[in-house]
Parts: structure tokens; C-alpha cells; sequence
């Protein structure tokens, strides 16, 4: 008997802050090229003719993108995306615990995107400040492509926790207790 398969799950989180922050910023880069090119007689007008588009591509390369990516739970592990923030994939083998969890205080410090603190060896993979599940691996794994990190604890927003937090406890095999 051959084993069934199980079909990859879209795992979503919410997407506002990007968007805030894309239409924000490339709103403020809009206006300082609007400023300069109307501005003639300004000795910065070509630096900032010239910086202002640069910096708007690199806020659209880094804020966009996450808008449209999500995480996926596959067949052998989860994988965490968030636009070109972080590309990684987390097998079920490694993952101890999976539990919901908030930020009360300190969701500035944590911030939105991808933001590893090296003391606690925690990766926050974030986009809000509620609805947040942690993952707890069996150890320290290395993550990350060119400075890769050492990580125990994995935080990550999504859109629907309780469905997520039951998913993964299934393909993980984690008994309900634990």
C-alpha cells in the first residue's frame, strides 16, 4: 500500500503593514523627486534627483514583495517566506513544540519582517503583533543563506493560528498536550 500523499497548505499572514509602508514610502520618494525636479535652483537637486528613484527601487524590492508571498506547510516541512526577507524550510523532524503566543510590550522592538535576536536565539518572522505562533526546535539549527544564524525558537505571524497550530502538530507529530 502505497502512502498517501499530503497536499501542501497556504499558510497566509497579514499583509497591512507592507502595504501601509510600500504606498508611505514610495509616496515620500514621489515627493522628494517632485520636489527636486521643480526645484531649480537647489545645489542638491541632481543628488537628490538621482538618490530618490535609487532608494524607491530598493523600498519596492524590500516591501513589495512580501505582499505577495505566503509560508507553505509541505509534505516533509514548513516553509517561511516573506518576499526576499527570508526563503527558508523548517522540517517537521526539528520542530519540538508549536503554541500560539502574543507580543504585549516591545512589538516596536520586534518590528515587522524578519528580525533574529542572537541572545535568545530567536528568528521573528513577522508582518503583525497578534496572531503569532512559535515554533520551538529540538536545538540550535543553523538558518539563513549568506550570514546564517543559529536559531532555537522560530516566531511567526499568520492569519488563522488555532487551524495552523493543529496542521502543524499533525505533521510534526507532537502529541496535543505538549
Amino acid at each position: 500500500m502505497t502512502p498517501m500523499k499530503r497536499e501542501p497548505i497556504r499558510i497566509d499572514y497579514p499583509k497591512h503593514w507592507f502595504v501601509v509602508m510600500a504606498i508611505a514610502f514610495e509616496a515620500v520618494v514621489a515627493w522628494t523627486f517632485y520636489t527636486a525636479y521643480e526645484n531649480a535652483e537647489s545645489s542638491l537637486r541632481t543628488a537628490w534627483m538621482v538618490t530618490s528613484p535609487v532608494i524607491g527601487v530598493l523600498f519596492a524590492v524590500f516591501i513589495v514583495p512580501p505582499i505577495f508571498t505566503h509560508h507553505l506547510a509541505g509534505e516533509k516541512g514548513i516553509r517561511l517566506r516573506m518576499g526576499l526577507l527570508i526563503n527558508e524550510t523548517v522540517p517537521y523532524a526539528r520542530i519540538r513544540e508549536v503554541r500560539e503566543t502574543s507580543v504585549h510590550r516591545g512589538g516596536l522592538r520586534v518590528g515587522v519582517g524578519v528580525r533574529y535576536f542572537p541572545i535568545s536565539r530567536v528568528l521573528f518572522v513577522t508582518s503583525s503583533f497578534s496572531r503569532l505562533v512559535v515554533l520551538k526546535l529540538d536545538g540550535e539549527h543553523m538558518m539563513g543563506k549568506l550570514r546564517k544564524k543559529s536559531v532555537e525558537e522560530i516566531v511567526i505571524s499568520v492569519t488563522s493560528t488555532p487551524n495552523l497550530v493543529e496542521i502543524l502538530r499533525e505533521r510534526a507529530g507532537i502529541q496535543k498536550g505538549v
